[in-house]
């Protein structure tokens, strides 16, 4: 009986491991298809899907700390995609999209309180709604706020420096505005790229691009 029992558990926690091991695949292979997108279309794919990996994981009865990758990916893919219309002249529902990015965002601090890499997307996000309503000047100093609770958890995150970059580019003159500073802080960013390491091949890679792509235009 007793090593029926242990044959028993012994599958219980092989099948539950190679489940785990299958969805953090599965996870891997939708973040790379994610850091791909380039169209509109390719950004709804990946929105839908983390979403729904999302309800998944709020359907299940057990989660863990790591299950926050979930919730931050549903809200970059909405923010990346906002990013990539702007660029493209086509500024869509920003607020709409913010709203919602700040909603998943939310379920990451559940999940890993203080999430350096939340926090930067949160910055970014406010840089985002200061381009399309008249709190400008409040969503930048919010911006601001968030930067400062990355810098606590992760202060050589090169990210940080890209939306440091986007709030000087895009700030009055009066509220620190300067192109030049942009730049410093875009170069920066590049350079933190070439030794940050990530913690785990499932984290975030945006921001080198980015960067680029700001010097780009201040040439």
């Amino acid at each position: 009986m007793v090593k029926k029992l242990f044959l028993f558990f012994s599958l219980a926690a092989s099948a539950c491991s190679f489940a785990q091991t299958s969805t953090e695949k599965s996870l891997a292979t939708q973040i790379a298809k994610f850091e791909s997108a380039k169209k509109s279309e390719d950004f709804q794919q990946s929105k839908d899907y983390f979403m729904q990996y999302v309800n998944t994981l709020a359907r299940g009865a057990k989660t863990t700390k790591q299950d926050w990758r979930a919730y931050y990916y549903a809200a970059l893919s909405m923010v990346r995609g906002e990013i990539n219309a702007q660029r493209a002249g086509n500024m869509q529902n920003i607020d709409e999209t913010s709203a919602l990015a700040e909603k998943y965002l939310s379920g990451v601090f559940v999940k890993n309180p203080d999430n350096a890499e939340a926090n930067i997307l949160l910055s970014q996000i406010s840089v985002l709604k200061s381009l399309n309503n008249t709190d400008g000047a409040a969503n930048l100093a919010k911006a601001k706020e968030y930067l400062a609770k990355a810098e606590a958890a992760d202060k050589n995150n090169p990210r940080i420096q890209v939306v440091k970059g986007e709030i000087a580019l895009n700030s009055p003159v009066k509220n620190g505005g300067d192109k030049e500073l942009a730049k410093t802080y875009f170069n920066s960013a590049i350079a933190k790229f070439k030794t940050y390491s990530k913690k785990s091949g499932l984290d975030p890679n945006w921001g080198k691009e980015d960067a680029e792509y700001y010097l780009s235009t201040l040439k």
